[in-house]
């Protein structure tokens, strides 16, 4: 083996790898669309589905109505998430660090809990009913239709957009808006053509990551949707292929549009990112306005009520319901019978418990490792295998969930394959490792690009090979960028539901699919007994990991 092919191997692997488990499954779920049966060797049907579609009004009207949710609920997003990054980044605003965690609480709590939530609280005999004596109708049928289910989505997603605003407007410098006052811009001129255009990359990137969520999302349009008469891709494509009779052949062609939808949004994001965006500049210092009392009072007000739809109602109604005797008459009784069943010992709500966190655990620690090792990989080397290790990474990013489900219960149940893993947890396990891996790829990526080769040059000269290198000399100093990929790659797994339901083995339950098939059964209480549960899980191990980092920082 020559010296350079040597030095390519481990680039080699990567692709590999990420080529095995990424693009195979999602060859094998294009193939599928085209040709129906391909996978029992035919070549017949082609493009059969994809003209069913176009021939479906119902398909056409639930394409129609999926694209124009997710765009409604990325600009709700934008109208509530703007101004708190405003307010947080730009003004003296007291109180700033709990402005901050009202808007990590709905990023932390899964759609589908506060969709499930916030049916407890708006259904007729609900609690909405309870605590004012009866909802007006109105408002009930609003809520149940297509904006209700869009405000729903918006307040689950909207911190992605105050925090990614807050972080930008806190590095443009006010030398950009000094100038402009000196040549006498009014406050408009200087909004419109100085921040706005340096803030467009922002504001279109966690548009774009509200978009995809909203688009891919199932948890909510399974609960909620359904019961608003608002038909969803997410839920179709789910129960095309989990009812009888299954239909892959429809699934997989709405998969692939789910997918290009995916795609041209990350890529058209990025052209008008470019196109409309006002620049590089270096970061300085930032103008803060002062804001008297009444401004005070109003900022504070907005993010307060925010944080009062998007977190204080729906957890209210989860932690009532789930202590509710009974349910149904009047203000309900409490008890903590339903946590108690919960924990019974060799209860389902326990094994669901204890499967979803050994589920997360080694979920978790393979996405940090082996996406650690393939953003290195990735990092310090060249040529045209790092072009493809970058897309092949990219892609779980942006490719709905559903879809690569789908694609992966397509390419592990092909005759072809010689392991036996479908209807095993295993996976369920590499579902996880596929669609979460991301996550530290983007953690590592960032560390990476700012860290020095000195240390590995050196130890490359001393005959260290380049997994030496990266075991003795980088792995340490990637460990804080790790722990954060640990815990948010473990808290997404803990709450990861359509990948659990599409390819749990029969028997067996995570949190996720308890939750939701409790749900579906009428046992409310259990339901949301469990998803108070999961919650709590996922603050404890958040807290034990900032604990943890600060006595390592004062130590």
């Amino acid at each position: 083996m020559s010296r350079r092919t040597g030095s390519r191997l481990p680039l080699l692997v990567s692709v590999a790898l990420l080529g095995v488990a990424v693009a195979y499954p999602l060859g094998i779920l294009l193939l599928q669309s085209v040709f129906p049966n391909i996978l029992g060797g035919s070549f017949d049907g082609f493009l059969d589905a994809y003209r069913r579609i176009g021939e479906t009004p119902e398909m056409v009207r639930l394409i129609r109505n999926s694209l124009a949710w997710a765009g409604a609920t990325t600009v709700v997003a934008w109208i509530f998430g703007i101004p708190c990054g405003y307010l947080l980044a730009r003004t003296d605003l007291p109180g700033k660090l709990w402005a901050r965690l009202s808007l990590l609480v709905p990023i932390m709590t899964p759609p589908y809990i506060a969709a499930l939530s916030y049916i407890l609280l708006m259904q007729s005999g609900g609690f909405g009913d309870a605590l004012t004596g009866g909802l007006p109708e109105g408002l009930r049928a609003w809520f149940f239709s297509f904006w209700g289910v869009t405000l729903v989505m918006a307040l689950s997603s909207f911190g992605y957009v105050a925090l990614a605003v807050e972080a930008t407007l806190s590095e443009i410098p006010r030398r950009f808006e000094d100038a402009a006052n000196l040549l006498g811009a009014r406050w408009h001129e200087t909004l419109r053509r100085i921040l706005v255009p340096l803030l467009l990359p922002a504001i279109l990137n966690s548009g774009l990551l509200v978009f995809l969520e909203a688009l891919s999302n199932f948890g909510v349009p399974a609960v909620l949707g359904t019961r608003s008469n608002l038909p969803l891709l997410p839920a179709e494509i789910f129960y095309l292929v989990t009812s009888w009779p299954v239909d892959l052949a429809l699934a997989t062609s709405l998969s692939s549009l789910l997918c290009l939808f995916a795609l041209v949004s990350l890529y058209g994001s990025r052209w008008l990112a470019h196109a409309f965006g006002g620049g590089a500049y270096r970061p300085g210092a930032v103008a803060v306005q002062r804001l008297g009392r009444g401004w005070v009072i109003a900022g504070w007000g907005f993010i307060g009520g925010l944080f009062v739809l998007s977190s204080g109602l729906p957890y209210a109604a989860m932690v009532l319901t789930s202590m509710a005797r009974t349910w149904g008459v009047g203000w309900p009784g409490l008890t903590l019978i339903h946590y108690a069943a919960l924990f019974e010992p060799g209860s389902r709500g326990l094994g669901a418990i204890l499967t979803s966190l050994w589920l997360s655990v080694v979920a978790a620690t393979l996405c940090v490792v082996l996406g650690s090792y393939i953003a290195y990989v990735n990092i310090r080397s060249r040529g045209w295998p790092r072009n493809v290790l970058e897309g092949l990474a990219t892609l779980p990013r942006v490719i709905p969930k559903i879809v690569i489900a789908v694609a992966l219960i397509l390419a592990w149940n092909a005759p072809w394959v010689p392991l036996d893993i479908y209807n095993t947890a295993f996976m369920l396990l590499l579902a996880y490792v596929v669609i979460y891996i991301t996550d530290a790829l983007n953690y590592s990526n960032a560390t990476l690009r700012g860290m020095s080769e000195n240390l590995e040059s050196a130890a490359s000269v001393l005959g260290a090979g380049r997994l030496t290198v990266f075991v003795r000399i980088v792995l340490p100093r990637l460990r804080p960028a790790l722990m954060a990929a640990w815990l948010t790659t473990f808290v997404v797994c803990m709450r990861e539901l359509v990948a659990s339901l599409m390819l749990l083995p029969p028997g067996m339950d995570t949190t996720a699919t308890y939750i939701f098939n409790q749900f579906e059964q009428g046992d409310i209480s259990l339901a949301m007994a469990m998803a108070t549960v999961t919650i709590v899980i996922s603050t404890v191990v958040l807290a034990l990991f900032t604990l943890r980092r600060r006595v390592r920082a004062t130590g």
